[in-house]
């Protein structure tokens, strides 16, 4: 009876875990990098602001997709073997690449167009999309680990809270932008989005072994 008593235990502690440790860490994390995809809520508004036309403006999203491709891609055997370090740097770089960005938005007069057009290309584009791409990997990576007798289900995790970010994310802008102005709106939500993607950072663990 006891021994049964022990296994069952394990078994809920193991279920615990998962969740815990693995699929909360992976929607804070996600629900944080995947606002990426709500570029086209304030984009009109920055490149107005910056005075440039949106089309220009609209490589910064294209260089923060290369950039989260690439850094996914030759990041895979770092983030392997350092969880917490990888989703360290994918919270700073992330919350670098959106503070950055409103900085820019902010001072864009005195900065001039090309130079707030350099600034947005490296803060949103380059800088973010590192965060973007080691931030997906990383939390990926633990699921599967985690998942391993339901690898669909971890993956379905991990792309609800990309869903779940362009949901929320979206309207929340469109407010912040009417109630607090662009600038604004950039250090609210990097605010927000480095405590819940360091709350994932400390949540976040391999499974033993």
């Amino acid at each position: 009876m006891g021994f049964f008593f022990v296994v069952y235990l394990r078994e809920v502690n193991s279920v615990k875990n998962k969740w815990t440790v693995a699929a909360i860490p992976a929607l804070l994390i996600h629900v944080s990098i995947g606002t990426v995809y709500c570029w086209s809520s304030f984009s009109e508004s920055l490149a107005a602001e910056v005075g440039v036309p949106t089309a220009t403006l609209g490589w910064a999203f294209s260089l923060a997709i290369f950039f989260l491709g690439m850094s996914a891609a030759f990041a895979g055997s770092f983030v392997k073997h350092n969880i917490h370090k990888a989703s360290l740097i994918s919270c700073i770089c992330f919350t670098i690449g959106m503070i950055g960005t409103g900085v820019t938005a902010q001072f864009t007069h005195q900065l001039g167009s090309t130079l707030s057009l350099i600034l947005i290309y490296l803060f949103y584009g380059a800088i973010m999309g590192v965060g973007l791409g080691i931030g997906y990997i990383t939390p990926v990576k633990t699921l599967m680990l985690w998942f391993k007798d339901n690898k669909g289900l971890g993956t379905g995790i991990s792309i609800m809270g990309f869903g779940l970010a362009k949901a929320i994310a979206s309207p929340v802008m469109n407010y912040l932008q009417d109630a607090v102005g662009l600038a604004t709106m950039f250090y609210i939500l990097g605010a927000v989005y480095f405590v819940m993607m360091m709350i994932g950072h400390f949540l976040l663990e391999k499974p033993a072994g």
